[in-house]
């Protein structure tokens, strides 16, 4: 089962060395989060990663043993704890070391180690505001980048732009439309508004907008008529 883990403003523990640490860092800028890393090295991008994070991202140059890791916890107290040592028998021990320090408040990805997992990271598709995750639940990641790469030429700029127009409408829709079936009816039908997806293709989108606003207008003002009659 895939969950969208809200983690904007939280704060999350990587521990590591070489590549995999950097990759990680850069998907919890993506969701906002707070990232700190432990290791002996860091690659030449989390480095920059970090300096040009306006403290969002944290390096602890330190071996990564089972009392640093158990201070890093107990300091940062994340809600998320990757694992990336290189050592399976030393990520097997840190893994152990978290949850007995922090018991099931953080959520473990060990990599490479699903078996030791609270959850498995997905291949993330990033097109625009549109996330879209593969798993194959830690089986083959690299088949899930493949499956991910197919899905980012799938999706179009006309979807990301609706994206950003749904965004804005279901906004709106809370301050005219009262019930949830209403602002759910109306959202696909923008959707399906041919003049909105003409306007989309040539990304209009300020026209689309307006379109939208006008069909709200008319929804709003037929929701009043109805609920006066």
């Amino acid at each position: 089962m895939l969950i969208d883990i809200v983690l904007a403003g939280k704060q999350t523990l990587i521990v590591g060395e070489g590549k995999e640490p950097e990759y990680k860092a850069f998907k919890l800028l993506d969701a906002k989060a707070r990232v700190t890393v432990v290791g002996e090295s860091f690659t030449d991008g989390l480095r920059r990663m970090a300096s040009k994070s306006k403290g969002r991202v944290s390096l602890i140059s330190a071996k990564p043993t089972r009392e640093i890791v158990i201070k890093a916890v107990k300091e940062k107290g994340p809600k998320v704890v990757f694992i990336s040592t290189g050592n399976p028998r030393l990520d097997e021990e840190l893994s152990e070391v978290v949850r007995a320090t922090y018991g099931r408040a953080a959520l473990i990805c060990v990599v490479d180690e699903p078996r030791l997992n609270d959850f498995n990271m997905p291949a993330i598709a990033m097109i625009g505001d549109i996330r879209v995750g593969v798993s194959t639940g830690g089986r083959s990641p690299a088949m899930a980048a493949v499956l991910r790469g197919k899905i980012e030429k799938v999706v179009t700029r006309q979807d990301v732009l609706q994206v950003r127009l749904q965004g804005y409408i279901r906004k709106e829709c809370r301050k005219r439309l009262k019930d949830a079936a209403s602002r759910k009816e109306f959202a696909y039908k923008v959707i399906r508004d041919r003049r909105i997806g003409a306007l989309l293709r040539k990304n209009d989108y300020a026209g689309a907008r307006k379109r939208a606003e006008e069909m709200l207008e008319e929804a709003s003002a037929k929701g009043v008529a109805t609920r006066h009659a």
